[in-house]
């Protein structure tokens, strides 16, 4: 996938009135459009055939195969794949008009003298257009350094780029809850949906659950979670694959130069490694904007990025129903590649600048910090806080009642533990205040640090104390300024401020899945790859627990009292008989979950009693010397008529 054209930022942006103001999303109460149950098309017997030898290919869905099924059966079933956009790729070349031929580029360029239409340009070409980064920085070469509120413009409409992206292709306020039935139980399954590793990994780094209430479920499920959650992922990915970099889009001798030189200086102050890199950052984007590999980088990292949200987007699109011209596979890439080249865009400007720049993303389930962050959207915390508060007030008058012996109805589900006094009711509700935490690290918070006065000395080599307190800045000595470009964005839930010791508030994603029941063989097939790869992985641990365990034993044995042992093992088939029974297990653990034996417990059970009963079957039998010719002719004529 190789960028082409040039265009404005694709996204909302804001106007001057706005900067250095993200406002929380106050949209109204809307009820939820929830997903209607697709239309469930019997199979065929070929189709029933096809499904019993190679298994049902709509299963990868989990809840959403009867929309695929249903979506292939009325002829409007098109599942997007990023190889669909590098086949459509058109040659490149010259038409006379609009492109300029380059031989180091051979990406096309759209006239920047008129504006960029995504949805016509992307039936002209499918590849992502460029940002017009000259356009927006208002200039064709780096200036000696950026302002603040360069920065916090710029990281402003980063973030409304980035939210504008999430509400249009993951909220659209469809429900997902009752995708398979207006069953409680049935809306756990999305988690079980063919999402990518990476989805469920950057979830984890991005959410944490208000458990009894809006669960693991609600994530995916709710259209307003679901938006802010993928917008925190996405944040992730350019956090970690763009902020974290020396300098993105740099050519290969260039990292490794700006690698050296901040390992070289490890142990120096911060401020001094931090301008030996801008130096040498500056000196690859001389006369330039971005270093030579920065679209390169950014297609490919785009890319990558597109697959993360394609399982998810593709049955979102299935259920939504959406046949706007602009929601289309190459419209989602082309918002993607923007946003990402955005960021690389200020990830550069902050890579040439002496200052040091630090992000720090909030930690779902922490504490709310009021001076460092705010929230994306208000309606989850206020859910969240009714709830709890209803739950509350239900628990406070039932053990209040239970207390001075009046009937009270519990409302729970489950036994309520009554305090025996004052002094234990005082602490159960100790135990029960809730508080603001982080539901969803939505995007990261930013700060500049700066020094200031550099080369005229700090306070200690003046001969004055670090604690000495002036009432204005002083510009005689050395110190630095910190300045905040941007605030955590999150998403409050209310939870547990002070929860006993020992109590489970919240499980993690991985314990979630970990509940999902675990999908089964797939087709004949399947089943036939399943007990290969448990072969293989039988022939593995039984080989080893073989060598280790049994082989001392079989070596003493056959040392000490003759082959006469080994000659028993091979013609009562024992060594066939322990492989069929570890293969049996084997194939048996597949299908079990929570065993409480480990495999090398259970297969050295039969190894041990065989050895056992060898050993001391040659004790008592007193065999002779072993006949090789009669060994083999003996063994063939009993494989012979098995």
């Amino acid at each position: 996938m190789s960028g082409h054209g040039t265009t404005p930022v694709v996204g909302t942006t804001q106007n001057k009135s706005e900067q250095n103001k993200i406002v929380p999303t106050e949209e109204p109460v809307r009820p939820p459009f929830y997903a209607p149950e697709a239309r469930d098309y019997p199979k065929s017997f070929f189709e029933s055939f096809y499904t019993l030898l190679f298994g049902d290919p709509d299963r990868k869905w989990g809840p959403f195969r009867k929309h695929v099924r249903a979506a292939k059966k009325e002829g409007r079933w098109q599942e997007w794949q990023m190889k669909d956009i590098v086949e459509a790729e058109p040659e490149d070349g010259d038409d006379g008009s609009d492109s300029v031929s380059n031989e180091r580029d051979r990406a096309k360029h759209v006239r920047s003298d008129r504006p960029y239409r995504m949805t016509e340009e992307l039936k002209k070409d499918i590849r992502p257009a460029r940002i017009d980064v000259e356009g927006l920085m208002r200039r064709n070469h780096h200036a000696g350094d950026y302002d603040d509120e360069f920065y916090q413009k710029h990281w402003e409409n980063l973030y409304a780029m980035t939210a504008a992206w999430g509400t249009k292709w993951f909220d659209g306020n469809i429900s997902l809850a009752y995708i398979q039935g207006r069953t409680e139980q049935a809306s756990n399954q999305i988690w079980a949906s063919n999402l990518t590793p990476q989805f469920i990994e950057y979830a984890r780094l991005v959410a944490h659950e208000d458990l009894d209430h809006q669960g693991w479920p609600t994530a995916l499920n709710d259209p307003v979670h679901r938006r802010w959650l993928t917008v925190g992922i996405m944040a992730q990915v350019l956090e970690k694959k763009i902020f974290n970099e020396l300098l993105f889009g740099a050519h290969e001798v260039i990292e490794e130069e700006l690698k050296r030189l901040d390992f070289k200086w490890v142990d120096k102050e911060g401020y001094g490694r931090k301008a030996v890199r801008a130096i040498t950052a500056r000196y690859n984007v001389e006369g330039r904007l971005l270093p030579h590999n920065f679209w390169p980088q950014v297609d490919e990292l785009a890319a990558r990025t597109v697959k993360i949200f394609l399982p998810l987007l593709n049955v979102l699109k299935e259920v939504r129903g959406d046949t706007r011209a602009d929601y289309s596979l190459a419209a989602f890439t082309q918002e993607v590649h923007a946003i990402i080249s955005y960021a690389g865009m200020i990830q550069v400007c902050m890579a040439i600048s002496p200052s040091i720049f630090h992000l720090l993303s909030a930690t779902p389930g922490a504490r709310m910090d009021y001076g460092a962050e705010q929230q994306a959207d208000m309606r989850p915390y206020r859910a969240s806080k009714k709830y709890w508060e209803a739950e509350y007030e239900h628990w406070k008058e039932y053990v209040k009642a239970a207390m001075e012996g009046r009937s009270a109805v519990n409302h729970f589900g489950q036994p309520i533990q009554v305090p025996k006094d004052k002094t234990e009711f005082s602490e159960m509700d100790y135990h029960r205040t809730r508080g603001a935490k982080v539901r969803y690290a939505v995007f990261p918070k930013v700060t500049r640090y700066m020094p200031v006065n550099v080369g005229k000395g700090v306070p200690d080599e003046m001969g004055e104390g670090m604690r000495t307190h002036w009432e204005k800045p002083r510009n005689d000595i050395e110190g630095q300024e910190v300045i905040e470009i941007s605030r955590c964005i999150v998403i409050y839930y209310q939870g547990l401020m002070y929860p006993e010791k020992g109590m489970i508030e919240a499980v993690t994603l991985k314990q979630h899945m970990d509940t999902l029941p675990s999908p089964d063989p797939n087709g004949l097939f399947g089943l036939v790859r399943m007990v290969v790869v448990a072969s293989f992985s039988l022939l593995r641990k039984a080989f080893w627990h073989a060598l280790v365990i049994g082989g001392l034993a079989l070596g003493l044995y056959t040392t000490f009292m003759g082959v006469g042992y080994l000659r028993h093992l091979l013609f009562h088939f024992f060594i066939a008989i322990l492989w069929a029974v570890t293969l049996a297990y084997n194939i048996l653990d597949v299908f079990s979950r929570g065993k409480t034996l480990s495999p090398q417990f259970v297969i050295g059970i039969p190894f041990f009693l065989a050895y056992s009963y060898g050993a001391y079957y040659v004790y008592t039998a007193g065999f002779d010397a072993l006949n090789v010719s009669g060994l083999v002719s003996t063994l063939i004529r009993r494989l012979t008529h098995i």
